[in-house]
Parts: C-alpha cells; structure tokens; sequence
C-alpha cells in the first residue's frame, strides 16, 4: 500500500501544503529550515501516531503551529477578536481498503486516507468561549488541544493493526538504543532455545552472586555496616527481573564496544540495522539526512539498498547530490519556504544523465539563489576576480554561485531550470563556430526568459584564453602587465614571449594561468561577454 498524496496544514515551517507523492521513491531537497524535516515528521505521525518516538498527543505545544497561523491568531485576540482556534492537519492519501473510503478529509474528496487533526477538544469549546470572553487567551491555549486520528469514512485509527509500519532513521541524532535493543532482542529470540535462554539466565544470577561473595565487595561492605547508627548497611546490585541478563548485552565490532566506535561508523551500522528490520516489517521508511557522517562507499551502499529495495515507499531528505542524482531527479521534490516543487516532469534524458554520472552538484545548483554555469575552472577563477575587481568582493559574498559543469551538462541544467522557473547564466566557449556550437546547439533555449547565454562572439577566439589574451594586446602583442602578472611569482618567466607564445602557454596551462590572474595584486583587462556576466545579477536584480 502506498500513500499517493500528504497534506499538511499549519504544521512547523508549513502553512498549508498538498504533496503529490511516488509510489517508491521520495527525496526532499532544500535548504536548513525549508520544512523537509516538518514533511518526514509528518508522514511519522501519519504511520505511527508518534513524533520523534513518542505518542503525538503527549508533546502538544504551541510552537507545533506554524509560526505565521500563531501570530496571526494571538494578533486576533490581542484585538479583542474572536478567532476560531487554529488546527493542525496530516492527512494522507492511499489505495485499496476501500472500506476505509470516505470524505471526512479537508480537500472533500471521495477517498482512502487518514486525518489526524491537533484542535481543541470537543468537551473543551465552552471552556475556550468563556477563557476568550474573559479575555484570558493569550495565546493558543493549548491546555484545550487533544489529537483526533481517524480514516476518511469516520472510523478510528488504530495504528497498531493499521495499514502502515514504518521505521524512521535520522542520522542527526546520536540515538541508538531501541534500534540497539532490538536486533539484541531478535537475535536472542531467534537463535536459542527457550532451553538455552534459562540456562543464560541462571549464569548471569551466578555472576551476581559471586560478585557478593567477592572478598573486595565483603571489605566494602565491612566499611560502611556502621555508618547509620543502630542499623547494619551493606552495597549490593539492584535486584533485577529474570530478563535483566538481556538489557547489559550490547553490540561489539571488530573487539570495539558499539559506544565506542566512530560516529561514522555508528551511523552506517545504524542504517544497517534499521533496513534490516524494515525489509521484514515495514512498508514506509523515512530517511532524515543518511549522508551523515559516511564514506563515499558507504553512501553508495547505502543508495544501492535503497534502489533494491521492493514492496517499500521510501522518503529522504538530503543534502547530498550523489544521493538525488543516483536514485534519479525525478523523484526529487523541491522543498522551499514551506512549498514544494515536483521534478517528475524532467526529460528522461536528463534524468538518465544524472543517474549515470552522479557526481554532478545538481543539489548546489537547485538551492542557489542565483546561479551562474561555466565550463572549467579557468572560467570560474577569471569570472570570481573580474567580479572582485568591479565590485570589491567575490560573487559568493553577493548569493552569486558560479558551478563548474561539463559544457555537455549544461543542456540538462537548463532543463532543470526551465522546470522550477528559475532564472541561470550560462557561460561558454563558442569552439570557432557561433552558428554550430551556439545557435544550432542552444536551440529551443536561446531566447526563454529563464536562460541567459554569454559567449564570446568572435569565433576566432575559440576558448576564454584567446579571448582574454585578445583584450589585453597593444599592437597585436601582450602587455608587459599581462605577461608579468601571469609569469610565476618572483620571475618574469614570459617576458621574451609574443602573442603567439603567450596563448599557448596559456592554452597548455590553463588553471595556472587564471589562478596567477585570481591572486594578482594588480588587475587585467577583461573580454565583452565577461563584463557581460559579472553585470547580469546587478542589472536583473
């Protein structure tokens, strides 16, 4: 069973939001306080009646509503209003046990679901008319709320026969200890015999009592029989159940207890363990930020157990491109400012792309508030240090991120960009041909009010280089300033070389030469379309 819509209403950083879902895979994307985390939690209270592991409706407080709904509330009473007090609303959307069917939901739909609503309860409301009247409602007044969980024919939820289980690993928290406890507890139960289980009982009572009998334990003992005049004291073990045996087992990897391994590896092993227990009984696995904390390989792992993973709906949120790109963009849903935007509808071959080199920061880029695209690093060096020389700072110090993609990718970025509506510069060379490489190559995204391309416009200077070194000849020769500022430090290694031995050492040692110009104390001179780009933001502000 999968769950094929989620809504959420005046929930944390979400206001009111409808999230069409995938029936496998769901990755949420956005920056610190977008409200993915509000999402997973979510979808948590939804499966399991619970919010970070305990019962919902023990945890009711006022800063659970959504911050604007809150004030605009103690705003309305502050006026002397009065305001219907505000709810919170999960609902999810979901196929098949069609007896659960009904519209008991906020969209009015004729369909299956659970409505789990914060609100104050019924027996509560003439408490709240007569606090309101009396002008002693200040604020949300909690004390009123209970939890409402039922289907959307009207019937009750009962979560532990419901249609969901599911497990949620956040690897932000150093929260081990029931997923520790649980593979403990079912690699006992399956592996001895009631048999053995007594006989592992019996010698954990033997090791306690020979700890009394401990002739240290007896001089401690001696000590301290004294100390309450008139009474004999002694130091024992707590009594414990005849189960007590089982709560002091712990994991050990590799002859390292598991408390004392690296958070890394604690993170890895956790995820482990979690997935494990998923693949036999649960249905919904919620993800808070797996890439914490791993390696490369173990990331990768990771994504392969999630890409094999049947009969499952998994939901991550991530800040690790790898992770999107691998398990493909289009189950990529934008989280911002409480809204989200889908990418289902990316082109499959810009989604193929991505799956097969993953290594792209598509993440980066989707989060950038304004973006600029070039080739190598030789345009990103140049680009920083004109902007700097213009504007007295680096473009990341204005919001201005300048990526370095493969001028092969820059077709799928654009298709990434048209999608969310979001406004890019693309920077790139012209390779001796305007018409081929520019005209022809862009077309159907020259001209979209989205994309801007600069290029240099002379198809005689084939890369940046050319271009640059053009710029900054008197005569058709460099200017000693150039070829000072692009010799290595403390020697004037170009000073005998002419235009022609100038561009191809430029042409053979291209970083170099861009980084030289990033670190020179004095500055260049810098092509059109440069002047071009490091302009853009400032006159499309």
């Amino acid at each position: 069973m999968k769950i094929n819509k989620l809504v959420i209403k005046n929930y944390k950083l979400i206001r009111d939001v409808v999230i069409p879902l995938n029936p496998e895979i769901n990755i949420f994307v956005g920056e610190n306080d977008a409200g993915k985390s509000s999402i997973l939690e979510a979808l948590s209270i939804l499966t399991t009646g619970k919010l970070n592991g305990i019962a919902l409706e023990r945890q009711l407080k006022a800063n659970l509503f959504n911050s604007t709904t809150r004030q605009e509330y103690i705003d309305a009473v502050g006026k002397g209003q009065t305001p219907a007090p505000p709810q919170i609303v999960f609902e999810a959307y979901f196929e098949d046990d069609l007896i659960l069917k009904g519209s008991n939901n906020t969209l009015s739909e004729d369909a299956v679901g659970i409505n789990v609503t914060i609100k104050i309860a019924d027996n509560n409301t003439a408490i709240y008319q007569k606090m309101l009247n009396a002008g002693d409602v200040t604020d949300i007044p909690i004390e009123l709320y209970t939890v409402d969980y039922h289907y959307f024919n009207g019937g009750p939820v009962s979560f532990r026969y419901g249609p969901f289980k599911s497990v949620f690993i956040d690897t932000t928290r150093k929260e081990y200890v029931g997923i520790i406890n649980q593979f403990v507890s079912e690699s006992i139960t399956e592996n001895l015999s009631p048999e053995q289980l007594r006989d592992l009982a019996i010698a954990y009572n033997r090791s306690r009592r020979e700890f009394h009998e401990d002739d240290t334990v007896k001089t401690l003992n001696n000590a301290v029989k004294s100390v309450i005049q008139g009474r004999s004291v002694s130091l024992g073990l707590r009594e414990d159940d005849v189960e007590a045996w089982k709560k002091q087992l712990s994991i050990v990897v590799d002859d390292v207890p598991f408390e004392h391994l690296g958070f890394g590896t604690q993170n890895t092993l956790k995820i482990e363990l979690a997935l494990r227990n998923a693949d036999v009984q649960a249905n919904v696995v919620l993800m808070e930020e797996p890439e914490n904390n791993l390696s490369f390989t173990n990331m990768a792992r990771l994504v392969g157990h999630v890409s094999s993973s049947t009969g499952k709906q998994v939901f991550i949120s991530t800040h690790s491109s790898y992770i999107a790109n691998k398990l493909s963009l289009e189950n990529v849903i934008l989280v911002k400012d409480g809204d989200v935007t889908s990418y289902k509808k990316l082109p499959d071959d810009t989604k193929k792309y991505f799956i097969k080199l993953p290594g792209y920061d598509t993440l980066r880029f989707v989060l950038a508030s304004k973006a600029i695209l070039v080739e190598g690093p030789t345009d990103d060096l140049i680009i920083q240090r004109a902007y700097k020389d213009k504007y007295g700072k680096l473009p990341h110090e204005d919001g201005v991120d300048i990526i370095v993609v493969d001028s092969l990718a820059f077709k799928h970025y654009c298709d990434i960009a048209l999608l969310m509506g979001k406004r890019i510069v693309v920077v790139t060379d012209n390779d001796g041909d305007v018409k081929k490489n520019i005209q022809e190559k862009y077309e159907g995204y020259l001209g979209k009010k989205e994309l801007t391309f600069y290029y240099e416009e002379n198809a005689e200077f084939n890369t940046i280089e050319p271009s640059v070194l053009a710029v900054n000849c008197e005569n058709g020769q460099p200017v000693e300033q150039f070829k000072r500022i692009i010799s290595s430090e403390n020697c004037y290694s170009l000073k005998s070389r002419d235009y022609d031995g100038v561009l191809e050492f430029m042409t053979k040692n291209k970083t170099e030469w861009a980084f030289r110009v990033f670190e020179a104390e004095e500055s260049i001179k810098y092509p059109e379309y440069i002047q071009k780009v490091i302009a853009h933001y400032d006159e499309h502000h």
